[in-house]
């Protein structure tokens, strides 16, 4: 027992002796100012490091921003010239079915007009009597009976 007392007493004056030694002999002065060489760069490399990853960041972050708004705006051009010729096709497709409506109304207006001359020495109006046979004549319709008042009338 008094061998394990003994050896904790040394053992704490080892321990003690390493960390009083230097206030009670002193540090040597150009090894104070060594450390404090050593420290100030460390701090220096640290601060340098510090800004250079955040200049870095910031770098990066103006990038990304500038590449957003390149991408932004391509897609915006691109809305805007489809959305232009789609309105410009449309438009087209409006005046060509206008002139495709014009056409068929202008064929149907010829066919009818061609329809009714070709028609016309052989109807009498309003009762579809046949002009050659002389019977619309008796009905006033060619104006021969005009001055008996008979015949059709708009009014």
């Amino acid at each position: 027992m008094r061998f394990l007392i003994a050896f904790v007493a040394l053992l704490g004056y080892a321990s003690a002796s390493a960390l009083l030694s230097p206030l009670v002999y002193g540090v040597n002065h150009g090894d104070a100012q060594a450390a404090a060489i050593d420290a100030t760069v460390a701090a220096q490399d640290h601060a340098r490091a510090f800004g250079e990853s955040q200049a870095r960041a910031a770098e990066a972050a103006v990038q990304f921003n500038a590449e957003a708004a390149r991408q932004v705006a391509e897609t915006q051009r691109d809305l805007h010239e489809n959305a232009y010729w789609g309105t410009l096709a449309a438009n087209q497709n409006a005046v060509a079915a206008a002139q495709s409506h014009a056409a068929a109304a202008s064929g149907v207006a010829a066919a009818r007009a061609g329809y009714a001359a070709a028609a016309a020495p052989y109807v009498a109006a309003p009762y579809g009597i046949a002009a050659p046979y002389g019977i619309a004549a008796a009905y006033g319709v060619h104006g021969i009976a005009a001055p008996y008042n008979l015949g059709y009338h708009g009014w």
